[in-house]
């Protein structure tokens, strides 16, 4: 399956000195860079081969100028498991300055790699973060997600419906359940996506981040990693995680950023501008995929025991704040998202922040929104007029006017995803 982002990746690689492709374990970064090679000359190398690690570390300088040629690519994947690699990086790319050298370096994790960049390859490389398959790209649907249309301060008076919305209703909830990682999406077999979802953190996370941070307790560290994925969509305590677990609350505050770090959970900080009420503080939490939410809620997970559970709310929301990360990343748009809450209870599930706009959105699993449901959306909207419009964003089949300010808007419109 072709990727989204491979032309912003072939994009980058030919405008700038470097590229940093960022991602978790499994989402796909190794495949794209293989498949761009398909089409295109160049080398991949591999940091997960200990013998390439051995030879890259000993004179890391020349081992890349015996497998660099310049006008080809150069593919360096897992590249912070040698980090002696980022200095011969910053040598190989100001020998070329200021041409592009086509140099990728692809690793399973954000902070690992940003960390290197920030005493090597600052000012040098451009970042791009790669997220597991997403809706649109599942459904193989071409059209322009309706996001961007927001972005661009348009709202359309009407859309074509899908042609089934059943069919639409089935890949949703396909996607809220097992989510968009490569291996399990291209499986048919529910056992077997259950036991890849229960062998991810164990199998691919856990073994590099002991690696990386030097965890000593193993099992409290999954143990922590199983809370934090039942408080998906929620705000974040620090001091309860470490009363759960058993450790102390800066151990629990490094479990966290160790778990972002590899990219499989996100902290959305609230936000403000000149804030008119008193916020809370804490930021808030999502599980970056749904998938990682078998394991805790149990291998008979299923929508229907979220809904009986009373998590379905929660679920639908982190999916919907995935897909938007996803959105903006393979069309190349910048924004950034925060979450919005008061102390005195008012919130806002999402706020996009791009260069166009501010665009609050609440996000409901219900088909029937109503003007309570846009009562958040309000309050912010009064601290923020600049704003113009709230929206919520629905399982439904229709743009709808909940109130003056504020409109419902279909999922599958809004991440182009409806097959009509």
């Amino acid at each position: 399956m072709k990727r989204q982002i491979e032309k912003i990746v072939l994009d980058r690689l030919n405008k700038w000195r470097s590229v940093a492709l960022l991602g978790s374990r499994q989402v796909g970064k190794s495949y794209l860079l293989k498949d761009i090679l398909k089409r295109h000359h160049g080398t991949i190398l591999s940091f997960d081969d200990p013998l390439e690690r051995v030879e890259a570390a000993k004179d890391p300088l020349r081992y890349l100028e015996r497998r660099y040629q310049a006008g080809k690519y150069l593919f360096i994947d897992e590249a912070a498991r040698v980090p002696e690699i980022f200095s011969a990086v910053k040598i190989l790319v100001d020998r070329y300055d200021p041409e592009p050298t086509g140099i990728c370096l692809a690793n399973s994790g954000n902070y690992l790699l940003l960390s290197r960049i920030k005493e090597s390859l600052a000012g040098r490389v451009s970042l791009l973060s790669i997220y597991p398959l997403s809706w649109q790209e599942l459904t193989g649907t071409t059209q322009v997600p309706g996001l961007l249309t927001i972005i661009n301060s348009n709202l359309p008076a009407e859309i074509t419906p899908p042609t089934s919305a059943l069919e639409t209703n089935r890949m949703r909830e396909e996607r809220m359940l097992w989510g968009g990682y490569p291996t399990p999406s291209m499986l048919t077999d529910r056992d077997a996506r259950i036991i890849w979802s229960s062998d991810y953190m164990r199998t691919y996370i856990l073994p590099l981040v002991v690696e990386q941070f030097n965890i000593r307790d193993v099992t409290a560290f999954e143990k922590a990693a199983q809370i934090l994925f039942t408080q998906n969509a929620q705000f974040f305590n620090a001091s309860r995680l470490a009363q759960s677990t058993g450790v102390s609350q800066p151990t629990a505050s490094n479990y966290t950023y160790q778990l972002k770090a590899m990219m499989v959970i996100e902290l959305v900080n609230v936000f403000f501008r000149n804030p008119v009420k008193r916020l809370i503080k804490q930021p808030k939490l999502y599980v970056i995929d749904p998938l990682l939410l078998h394991q805790p809620l149990g291998t008979n997970f299923s929508l229907q025991s979220a809904i009986d559970r009373g998590q379905i709310g929660n679920i639908y929301e982190s999916f919907i704040f995935s897909e938007i990360k996803k959105t903006l990343v393979n069309y190349d748009i910048f924004g950034e998202v925060y979450t919005w809450r008061t102390q005195d209870g008012a919130e806002v599930d999402i706020i996009l922040s791009t260069a166009n706009r501010l665009i609050p959105l609440e996000v409901k699993w219900s088909t029937e929104p109503t003007r309570r449901d846009a009562s958040g959306l309000h309050s912010f909207l009064s601290c923020y007029p600049e704003a113009g419009n709230g929206f919520i964003i629905y399982p439904g089949e229709e743009i709808r006017q909940i109130t003056e300010r504020v409109f419902a808007l279909p999922d599958w419109w809004l991440f182009g995803c409806s097959q009509v």
